[in-house]
């Protein structure tokens, strides 16, 4: 019979973590207190989110909500072992995995990655890696905000060039006209 601590921690998983479908998890066994604590801080500033988990409580609490497909993919018994923690917010999976290789870079065998969600894929430790290289949310957006911009400017220019032809066609034309008339 679950002790009363585990069902609390079952109900805060379950209403922390249940809507949550972009995640990277780490291994934080590297960290000491002094760089758990900048760690946590950088986080905050990244609009991220940290949540310590006990692994088989947060399989029993998240196998029917947004993880789900974490939880049942072949990395779960990688990703839920050993001290673990979910990393999630900002605007998505893209940004805590950039949070977390930048993390690395700079503090090196502090952090392990294990894997991740993003959306309904699955991803190994070097799927994280390989979405932290992708442009973010406002990358993507600044992107296509210059793209609708640039369409107009383009149309505007290949009309001005349209136009200019045909006048010059016209002025060839008269000159033409003109040179056998007289």
């Amino acid at each position: 019979m679950p002790n009363v601590l585990n069902e609390l921690l079952v109900e805060q998983y379950r209403r922390d973590l249940s809507d949550v479908d972009n995640v990277v998890a780490i291994d934080y066994s590297g960290l000491n207190s002094e760089k758990m604590a900048q760690f946590r801080t950088e986080l905050r500033k990244a609009s991220l989110t940290m949540e310590v988990v006990k692994n088989r409580i947060a399989v029993q609490a998240l196998k029917e909500g947004g993880l789900k497909p974490l939880i049942e993919s072949e990395h779960s018994g990688t990703v839920f072992s050993g001290s673990t923690a979910l990393l999630f917010g900002g605007e998505g999976a893209i940004d805590a995995a950039k949070f977390a290789t930048n993390w690395l870079k700079s503090n090196d065998k502090t952090i392990k990655l294990k894997g991740g969600q993003m959306g309904r894929d699955v991803l190994s430790p070097d799927g994280v890696k390989q979405i932290s290289t992708l442009p973010g949310k406002k990358e993507l957006l600044s992107q296509m905000g210059g793209g609708f911009l640039a369409l107009p400017q383009k149309l505007a220019g290949t009309m001005q060039a349209g136009y200019a032809q045909v006048l010059y066609a016209f002025n060839a034309l008269a000159e033409k006209l003109e040179k056998q008339g007289a």
